[in-house]
């Protein structure tokens, strides 16, 4: 979350109503007072900063957020809507009084299905490789390419078909969301809500809901990502005694995005009560085998990642020695079942709760093996940002060859 929110009024009358002064509240929040006087004053603030406020406040973090217009896109932002107009065009058509017009199109002319699998498997293949350049390309031309299948289907062939769409949408989704594109990261993870349902696969359609959690969280729509994945998952709730693995996986990432919408809106008792569901239904997920094929939600879910998203929530509410502690007990993930990105988000948890402990090496270290193996994704990690400016604001010698190849590797300007 970029910080576009302005808060200040309402962070004003809470503590006016709590009869603090600046100084008082910054210290519970364990904030500078410069920070509480510039939000009060109209400024900016990132989430984690509102979150710390909350706490001190005792109130929810979405009780702070104010409606105002936005600031000036840097010129970056610009670029990055205009490195993406194919994907773009494909996703938001352009719509007139007679419909859908496209303008003459690029197609693939004779589409098969079998190619356009194969497409979609590479695709994924190179998203969790880190390679966004590719997958931005491959993208526009397999939505395309969904669409002619579809318009040329049989009654007995589209259901299928809807499902195969669904599953490039929920990939435009997945990839938009990572690189902030959120607005039209919404509209790629709703089409493929709705295909899913019109395919009547109830668990990719799931799988869209656990989506569109995320992009909420990260849009700072905590309640509304705690009611999504909460209605969902009480929608496909499985009996525990007959659900597969993926029925299972399904069930358990709601209730991990439930639990990671509701303890960043400061409500750590429903945040505990997702993650104890979660807990229960990752200790009867199969581990004894790989997962046939891979999908983003139901091949990863398992007892590893829900001690990470523990972790995640015990970073959020400033228990850094927790965080820590807990790490030590998380097993190494098995690769045939974890991704990096599960992975690498918990090592930067782990590496904050070091630099908020000012164990400034080992943080520095984690950041180091991150760009060694997840370099892409860790550049679209504002936490990793913070992470570094920490350790630089902690330097009181010059700057090692290593920390400034990390500087120039994450552009970091102040």
């Amino acid at each position: 979350m970029t910080g576009e929110l302005a808060p200040g009024i309402h962070l004003q009358n809470l503590r006016h109503r709590r009869g603090l002064t600046q100084e008082a509240l910054a210290h519970t929040a364990e904030l500078s007072v410069s920070t509480v006087r510039k939000i009060e004053q109209g400024g900016s603030a990132r989430i984690e900063t509102l979150h710390a406020l909350a706490r001190a406040l005792d109130v929810e973090t979405s009780s702070l957020f104010g409606s105002t217009s936005p600031g000036p896109v840097p010129d970056a932002e610009e670029g990055d809507k205009l490195n993406l107009l194919p994907l773009r065009q494909v996703l938001t058509p352009v719509v007139g009084i007679r419909g859908i017009v496209t303008f003459g199109a690029e197609t693939s002319g004779d589409v098969q299905e079998a190619d356009l699998r194969a497409a979609l498997s590479e695709a994924v293949r190179l998203y969790h490789a880190d390679d966004f350049d590719a997958v931005a390309m491959m993208l526009p031309r397999m939505v395309r390419d969904s669409h002619q299948l579809i318009d040329r289907a049989t009654v007995e062939t589209r259901s299928p078909l809807l499902r195969l769409r669904a599953e490039i949408y929920q990939l435009a989704g997945w990839f938009l969301t990572q690189v902030r594109q959120y607005d039209l990261a919404y509209a790629a993870i709703r089409d493929a809500i709705q295909d899913a349902t019109s395919a009547g696969d109830s668990l990719t359609a799931a799988s869209g809901a656990i989506s569109q959690a995320w992009l909420f969280i990260r849009q700072g729509r905590f309640g509304d990502a705690e009611n999504l994945a909460r209605n969902t998952a009480e929608a496909i709730e499985p009996r525990m005694s007959t659900a597969s693995d993926a029925e299972l996986s399904a069930w358990g990432w709601l209730l991990l995005r439930g639990s990671a919408a509701a303890i960043r809106d400061n409500r750590r008792d429903s945040s505990d009560e997702f993650l104890s569901l979660a807990e229960t239904a990752a200790t009867r997920v199969s581990m004894a085998r790989p997962p046939d094929g891979y999908h983003q939600y139901l091949t990863t879910f398992g007892p590893a990642v829900v001690a990470m998203k523990r972790a995640e929530s015990l970073m959020i509410m400033g228990d850094a020695r927790g965080v820590l502690r807990l790490a030590d007990r998380i097993p190494a993930p098995r690769s045939d079942r974890y991704r990096s990105d599960n992975l690498s988000r918990h090592l930067l948890d782990v590496a904050a709760a070091h630099a908020a402990l000012r164990d400034h090496r080992d943080a520095a270290d984690v950041l180091v093996h991150l760009r060694q193996n997840s370099p892409e994704w860790l550049r679209h990690q504002r936490k990793g940002k913070d992470v570094l400016s920490a350790i630089l604001r902690s330097r009181k010698r010059p700057l090692s060859q290593e920390l400034r190849s990390l500087v120039d590797f994450m552009e970091l300007t102040d």
